[in-house]
């Protein structure tokens, strides 16, 4: 009976040993796969950030490249109509000398 007892307790005690290094190799590569999903994720949302950046820099330089071309065009506008207003005055000018004679 004690030789029985003996045996159980020792296959028992292997079975636990057994079940305690698998658990410990499975956290083991579940710490692996953490680190590394960790570093990826990581990677990638490092990765998200520089390319949202990078179309945030493109978007604005097209921005200010359409607002330039705006100014420019309302600039060449404005420019063309001070020249016509010049020559009103000057024509309006020219009337008044010519009906004041």
């Amino acid at each position: 009976v004690h030789r029985d007892a003996m045996r159980e307790a020792l296959v028992c005690a292997q079975e636990v040993t057994s079940k305690l290094t698998r658990a410990i190799d499975d956290n083991d590569k579940m710490v692996e796969q953490f680190g590394t999903s960790r570093e990826n994720a990581t990677l990638i949302i490092t990765q998200a950030f520089e390319q949202l950046h990078q179309t945030i820099e493109e978007r604005k330089n097209t921005l200010l490249s359409e607002m330039e071309a705006i100014l420019l065009s309302k600039k060449t506008a404005l420019t063309l109509q001070k020249e016509q207003l010049m020559k009103i005055q000057d024509e309006i000018g020219r009337y008044t000398e010519m009906t004041s004679l």
